[in-house]
Order: C-alpha cells, then structure tokens, then sequence
C-alpha cells in the first residue's frame, strides 16, 4: 500500500486520508474522517511529496496563514502559482472595495465572507490508477448569495490539475475567476490561455469554455502593490447566470520541456469536463454535475462516482 492522496484539512475543517492499493484494479480503502484544530489548513493534490503540487487553502478564519479558497502550485522546485499569505495579506484591507479582491472567486464584485465558521468541508474523493480527486463544499462563506458552491480538484498524471467550479444561485449574478501570477506571465495573444517559463518550471493555464466565457485578460488591480512580483488577471462569463460550471487547467511541466496542449470543453445533460489533448493524444475528465445521476456520460466516455478520467495510451508494438 502506498499514500497518494493525504489531506490536511485542519481547524474548522476535516482531516482526512486514503490510501491506493498497488493493484489499480482495486478499490481504495478511505481511512475515517476526524476533526482536528490549527490556523493552517489545506489540501494537497496528489501529495506533499511529488514534484509538482497545488495547495488549496480552506480556513475562512479572517487570520489564517494564506487567504480562503485560494490556491497555490509549486513544481520542480519553483512556485509556479502563490497564494496571498504571510506579510503581504496582512496588509490587505479585511473589506476591500467592491470589485477588487485578492479571492479567488468573486460574486457580484465581491469575495467570500471570513469567519472561522465558514471553513470548506471535504464532500467526496476518489482514486483511479493514474489520477486523484477530492471536491470541497464552500457555500457557507457565500452564503445570501449562493445556494451551492462546490469546488472540485482533479490531478491526473504526471501534469494536469483540473478544477471545477460548480455554483448555483437563486438570483442572476456575476461570476468572476481572478489569478495573481507570477509578473512574467503571457497572455497568449491567439489562444488567450496563460503562460510561464520559469527555470525550473513551466505553467499553462487554460478555461475551456463556450462563447459567453471571457478569454483571460490581464487588468490593473491594487493588488498588484500588496503581491510583489505578479500581475492580476481575470476571467468569467459576459453575462449574469444563475448556475456556473467553470472548468480550469493547469499544466504543468519542466522548466524547457515544451509540450503542445490543446483544451476542449465537453458537456453532455449529466456532466462537463475537457477534452485535454497532449502531444495529440487526448485525455478526457469529466465531472458529474449531479450526485444523484448514477450513470453519467461524457461524449460517449460512460463512468460512475463523481468523476471520470479516460487516458489514451498507444499500444505498444510486441517485438
């Protein structure tokens, strides 16, 4: 047996562990869930161990370490993606102006609301033979002004972390997705996706969306004074909706190993997902939109539990 998806999910969240076996066939065993008290709370994907890892924070407690529901990505050594914590959030303001937030997710301008009671709580997980997945309840913090709020994270192997944003709401609202990158991100003047090179790393970020999603778009932002280094860009739907599935990818790769991507969304009445093309050979994840629907589908790709991962791999020519 070996760890390859441990969880820290600390204060008024929940600490969690399962373990894979080493035959892919078999079923994981997820170890019991127990509550645990501290001001640093995460999870990590797939572990604190790999080289490459996002770190997504769910402590809501206005003093925690690193700001609620933001995330972060080291790989090969070097921070690809960083969350707002430390000295740079303390000289943020706790009730910035509408509009302008250092949160991930905004909701009519504005961010979630801190306080130690509306920490996330881990809803599912799930193991495949080259993948791990956990999904995470944020709605409390948004509360008055979302009905559900579920944030899922999908690694798979060896470079991809898919996110999943999936909002309801009972009323018409705007949703945004805001970034700080690292200053030396691109905004890729064709494909409108995200780019860095760094020494160590390389990141691409990527929003496969239809039409009424806005490409990434780099805006000034007071932020930029209290995150040194990074720049702010922001992405979301042109118009105001009352349910969201926000799909996000973040590949990730040596610092000057070039790889093509190409990203596709996919939708079907039971789930959303991508279609992530690696040096032409696609990988397709998809996301059950209801936890009820006990078959769901993905452009014929059929799969059972919260999620499903299909990865095409050339059959080897037998000598």
């Amino acid at each position: 047996m070996k760890h390859i998806l441990p969880l820290a999910l600390l204060s008024s969240c929940l600490f969690a562990k399962c373990l894979a076996a080493d035959d892919a066939d078999k079923q994981p065993t997820p170890l019991p869930v127990s509550s645990a008290t501290n001001l640093h709370d995460f999870v990590v994907l797939p572990n604190s161990a790999n080289a490459v890892q996002f770190r997504l924070y769910t402590n809501a407690t206005p003093d925690a370490s690193h700001l609620f529901n933001t995330f972060e990505i080291e790989a090969y050594g070097e921070k690809v993606l960083q969350s707002p914590g430390g000295e740079s959030l303390k000289r943020w303001p706790v009730r910035p102006p509408t509009g302008i937030s250092l949160h991930n997710l905004l909701v009519d301008g504005r961010g979630p609301e801190l306080h130690g009671t509306n920490g996330m709580t881990l809803i599912e997980q799930a193991l495949g033979p080259d993948w791990s997945y956990l999904a995470l309840d944020a709605t409390q913090a948004y509360r008055g002004r979302l009905e559900q709020y579920r944030r899922g994270i999908l690694f798979v192997a060896p470079d991809l972390f898919v996110i999943h944003d999936h909002i309801v709401a009972k009323a018409q609202l705007n949703f945004q997705m805001w970034l700080h990158p690292p200053a030396g991100t691109q905004v890729d003047p064709i494909w409108h996706d995200l780019r860095l090179d760094l020494p160590k790393a390389s990141l691409r970020i990527n929003a496969p969306s239809r039409r009424e999603l806005r490409a990434w778009e780099q805006v000034m932002s007071p932020a930029d004074a209290i995150l040194p280094d990074t720049m702010t860009v922001k992405i979301g739907p042109t118009n105001k909706v009352s349910q969201a599935d926000l799909i996000t990818v973040f590949a990730v790769q040596p610092g000057g190993k070039k790889m093509d991507y190409v990203f596709k969304l996919v939708e079907s009445n039971t789930a959303v997902g991508a279609r992530i093309h690696r040096e032409a050979l696609p990988t397709l994840v998809a996301f059950r939109l209801d936890a009820t629907q006990l078959t769901p589908s993905l452009d014929s790709f059929k799969f059972s539990g919260p999620v499903g991962v299909s990865v095409f791999r050339p059959k080897r020519s037998t000598p």
